[in-house]
């Protein structure tokens, strides 16, 4: 079967003139749709070298679902149903571990994204509690924010992270289908798009990402699709559609980036992983056949791949030969 990628070349998308990022919605203007063949490229390979489960390493997991790595390559992960943040050296050594179940600060309820801030902070969004709080690399809490609501601010389920290199955090929201915006103390900036299955709109969106374009790539699990936006909400290019031949998305969960711009996309129930050139022709599968709806994805500065591997339980390390 012929895959397709879905080029849009927005003719018309307004946004509100502000210095700051608020609420955007898409011109009534019709957007050029252009569906043109992926051509696959040389494929580059994935070799997995290790992995952190109670079968290779004695860790027990409780569903990992979010990667994060500090300028260190210290690696950070969230678990949905364990309630706990863990720090592990880039050897694989557990460093901290901390959290539990509560709606106490420094306490979670389904932890969903986590994300190292500019200065090394550790922001962690909860789909239980509504929020996001905010940590010290070493596991002290500093200052929680957000809340159950339809405001500009507030969650139905807080999902994933992205945090610019100048302290703005780009926050999923599933069930209100938009992108909260905050500063890194946490003062609210705005809110960014609105459901939709129209280019442009979301639908339960989940994984988000800054790509090294500097644009917001946002992952919108409900459309089985990928969009690019300008940080002010401005439509710029979607890929993907409903599947499960290759590059095609059945329930994507993440995206990451490595050094070169290429693309990788975790899904949950298509249960494999797909990596895309900066423009989004499909490089390859990775490890075909061997997860369980995966969520995070993390690169460390060697290249290296984390993959939270959801329904194995288990955190997954790749290199790139």
């Amino acid at each position: 079967m012929i895959f397709a990628m879905l080029i849009i070349s927005v003719v018309a998308v307004s946004c509100a003139d502000s210095s700051e990022p608020t609420a955007v919605s898409t011109s009534t203007a019709t957007p050029v749709v252009t569906t043109t063949p992926i051509a696959v490229v040389l494929a580059r390979e994935y070799v997995e070298i290790e992995g952190w489960s109670d079968t290779t390493s004695g860790i027990l997991w409780a569903n990992p679902n979010g990667v994060a790595i500090d300028a260190d390559d210290n690696i950070y992960t969230t678990e949905f149903q364990g309630n706990r943040i863990r720090k592990f050296d880039p050897t694989g050594e557990l460093l901290l571990e901390w959290g539990g179940s509560g709606r106490e600060n420094g306490k979670f309820d389904a932890p969903t994204g986590i994300a190292i801030g500019p200065e090394g902070n550790i922001f962690v969004s909860e789909s239980g509690n509504h929020r996001i709080q905010k940590f010290t690399a070493d596991g002290e809490w500093l200052t929680s924010f957000g809340k159950l609501g339809r405001k500009d601010g507030e969650f139905e389920s807080a999902m994933v992270l992205a945090i610019s290199d100048d302290g703005v955090i780009y926050a999923t929201d599933w069930g209100n289908a938009r992108i909260n915006v905050f500063m890194t103390n946490g003062d609210v900036v705005g809110s960014l798009l609105s459901f939709s299955q129209d280019p442009g709109g979301l639908a339960s969106p989940t994984g988000i990402k800054i790509g090294p374009d500097g644009n917001l790539w946002v992952v919108d699990r409900g459309n089985n699709r990928v969009q690019k936006f300008t940080t002010d909400g401005e439509l710029l290019g979607l890929w993907g559609e409903f599947g499960e031949e290759p590059g095609q998305f059945n329930v994507p969960t993440s995206i990451n980036f490595d050094a070169a711009g290429n693309f990788v996309i975790s899904e949950f129930r298509g249960h494999r992983l797909q990596q895309f050139t900066p423009d989004g022709r499909l490089i390859s599968e990775i490890a075909p056949g061997t997860f369980q709806g995966p969520h995070g994805l993390a690169f460390d500065s060697t290249g290296a791949l984390y993959v939270a591997d959801t329904g194995n339980h288990a955190i997954r390390k790749f290199v790139p030969e």
